[in-house]
Formats: C-alpha cells, sequence, structure tokens
C-alpha cells in the first residue's frame, strides 16, 4: 500500500507526500526528485521549493496547495523537497516532520563535505552576476574584472573569504581584496564578506557551512534519534555516486516509498545517470582540481568517515579516496575479523586521524 497521509481539501481527500527531501544544498536534491520523476507513479511538485517545516506551513494548508492531484484512490504519490531546511535544527526539524507527515519518508541528499562550501560559494557568486548581468559573465568576472582589476584568482578570493589557513583571521590583503568588492557593491555570498567572529567547533572554521559540514555525522544522527531508520524510511543519497550507483540508490528510493521497480525505465535512466549533477561554467572550469584548500579541508571533513559508516551502513564514496586512512569502518567488521593484524592497523589508521586533526586545526 503506498504511503498517504489523508488530508480533507473540503471536496476528496488528497494524500501527504511520500518522500520529504530536506537537504543538503548543493548535493543534488534537484537529481533526487528528478530521478525519481521518471517513474510514471511519482509526481512533483509544481513549485520547484517548497517550505516543508510543519512551523511555518500547517499541514493541511501546505498539502491543499502543492498536491499535484494525488489521492488515496490512484496509484500516485508525490515528492517534495527544500534544501533550505538543512539550517534548521534537524534535532527538533525531524520530530515535527515525524509527527506531521507520519507515513512520509525522508531522502537525505549528501556529498563531499570537503567540496560543499566551494561549491556554494560559486553557486552565490554566479547569482550575484546574473543579478548584474550587464557588468559582467562570470567568465569575464574571474578573467578580467578579478584578475585585472584586483589582482586575484576566484580560488584566492574564496580563501580569503574563509580563512581556514589562517584560524578565521584575514591577512590584510584579504581585507583589502574584500573591502573593495564591497565597495564595488559585490555581495559574494550573503554573509560572507562580514567580518568572522565565531569558530563554534574551535577547528578554525569560521563559515556555517563549513562548521556544519565539519560534523555532518551529528545532522545524519539526528534524523535516526528521531525514529527514521536507514532503509526503511531513510535514504542516504550520494551526489558522487549516480553514475556508478544510480541503479542500487533509486531501487532503495522506491523501497521506502513502496513502488515497483518494474515500471521504472532503468535503461533510460542509465544514461541520465551518467551526466553531471551540478554542472555549470565554473563547475567544469573551476571542480577539475577540487576546492582551494583542499589539504586543509579534507582532513577536518573527513575525519568523521568512520561514524558516517556506522550510521548508514555503508560508507560514503568521498571516504574511499582516502585508501584506508580516515574512513575505516570501525566496529563495522565482523567480530570473527578482528584480529590482532587488523587492531594494528586500526590503531595505526586512529593515529593518522588524530595527527591530521591536530595539523589541520
Amino acid at each position: 500500500m503506498k504511503p498517504c497521509d489523508s488530508v480533507w481539501n473540503g471536496t476528496h481527500a488528497l494524500c501527504g507526500p511520500a518522500l520529504l527531501i530536506p537537504g543538503l544544498g548543493k548535493c543534488g536534491t534537484n537529481a533526487i526528485a528528478n530521478y525519481l520523476a521518471l517513474h510514471p507513479r511519482v509526481k512533483l511538485t509544481n513549485q520547484s521549493e517548497v517550505m516543508f517545516d510543519p512551523r511555518d506551513v500547517p499541514v493541511d494548508a501546505l498539502v491543499r496547495q502543492h498536491n499535484p492531484g494525488v489521492g488515496p484512490d490512484d496509484p500516485y504519490v508525490w515528492v517534495m523537497k527544500h534544501p533550505g531546511l538543512e539550517n534548521r535544527h534537524a534535532s527538533v526539524l525531524a520530530r515535527r516532520l515525524r509527527q506531521a507527515y507520519p507515513s512520509a519518508s525522508v531522502a537525505l541528499a549528501l556529498c563531499d563535505p570537503a567540496q560543499r562550501a566551494f561549491r556554494f560559494f560559486i553557486y552565490f557568486l554566479e547569482h550575484e552576476l546574473r543579478l548584474h548581468g550587464q557588468r559582467a559573465t562570470f567568465t569575464k568576472f574571474a578573467q578580467i574584472t578579478l584578475r585585472r582589476r584586483y589582482n586575484a584568482t576566484v580560488e584566492e578570493l574564496y580563501s580569503s573569504i574563509i580563512g581556514m589557513r589562517t584560524n578565521c583571521v584575514r591577512s590584510e590583503p584579504a581585507k583589502r581584496l574584500i573591502a573593495a568588492l564591497r565597495n564595488d557593491g559585490y555581495v559574494i555570498p550573503p554573509n560572507w564578506l562580514l567580518e568572522d567572529s565565531w569558530d563554534p567547533l574551535g577547528h578554525g572554521v569560521c563559515d556555517p557551512i563549513l562548521a556544519k559540514d565539519s560534523r555532518l555525522d551529528r545532522w545524519v544522527e539526528d534524523w535516526l534519534d528521531a525514529g527514521y531508520v536507514v532503509n526503511e524510511t531513510l535514504a542516504a543519497v550520494f551526489m558522487e555516486s549516480w553514475s556508478t550507483q544510480g541503479q542500487p540508490m533509486i531501487r532503495r528510493l522506491l523501497h521506502i516509498m513502496h513502488l515497483p521497480e518494474s515500471e521504472y525505465p532503468w535503461e533510460r535512466a542509465a544514461v541520465i545517470f551518467t551526466q553531471r549533477v551540478y554542472d555549470s561554467e565554473a563547475r567544469r572550469r573551476y571542480f577539475k582540481k577540487g576546492a582551494p584548500d583542499m589539504d586543509v579541508a579534507r582532513p577536518l571533513m573527513h575525519h568523521q568517515c568512520g561514524s558516517m559508516t556506522r550510521l548508514l551502513g555503508e560508507r560514503p564514496p568521498w571516504c574511499r579516496q582516502l585508501h584506508g586512512r580516515l574512513g575505516v569502518d570501525v566496529g563495522v567488521a565482523s567480530s570473527g575479523r578482528r584480529n590482532e593484524r587488523g587492531a594494528r592497523r586500526r590503531r595505526s589508521d586512529s593515529a593518522s586521524e588524530h595527527e591530521e586533526l591536530r595539523t589541520a586545526q
């Protein structure tokens, strides 16, 4: 039976959403919704992003406004997403959603935390330039305006704003660059040109996106603590895995939504899965070598690989790049395999992890 929280609209019953996608932003929430919409029984809301926190919109009002014609007696379900909900306290939000939409499952869009802040930076930079389209395209801004007028690159601008290498203290050249941009009317991105006055984890991480990503495992754990169960009412979807694991991830989503796999256009989807999830001129130009300051960001973000693996029952794809150094599946292996050789390896891995974290701090 399909998931359906029934809501009366005055003349007939409507179903609440079968799947909620609360984030993470810039981790492919659109991809999840669009790939699911290939199934003939899945419908999306007419509005791309719907704020579905019950604190903001009563359930009845939201369903009446955004339900795309799905009722209890038809074969359809619908999906609702809003990546901005990642900014809400998940420990509270998840419980509100469990109570408001008890039949709905949740899909968490996850991606490499070491690159997400730079992806946000590029996104907001492109958005700012679109608002001032008469001023510059991204290429003109990067290669002419930024380089010739400010003697800086996009990567240097990002590093100046984030300031990871200086424990949140901006250098004088960085301050002058930011001041010049602000004086010229640029807002790149919201709040990122303001003075950084906080470092919530004491790791030299001043930006709120970086601070969140450095403990992404806690965000995932909050959903589990609210009663969601991995692969039953909660699915983790990794942006970097669509080209290689697209079919298993879709099967996982169809399972929690109680939809038949046989009706999904697998051959057509296989071609689409190979396309870039996040594609733009800046994405092609500036992500070839990875985000800036990766030698600092990677150990800081990837120390959580072990806990993420335990929570989700699988290792995130970005952790596999570490060749077992930071993404060790501690506690996952069966007791029969925990021989002395494995114990020595885990102790060595743990020492490496602590040393890299100490260096990053």
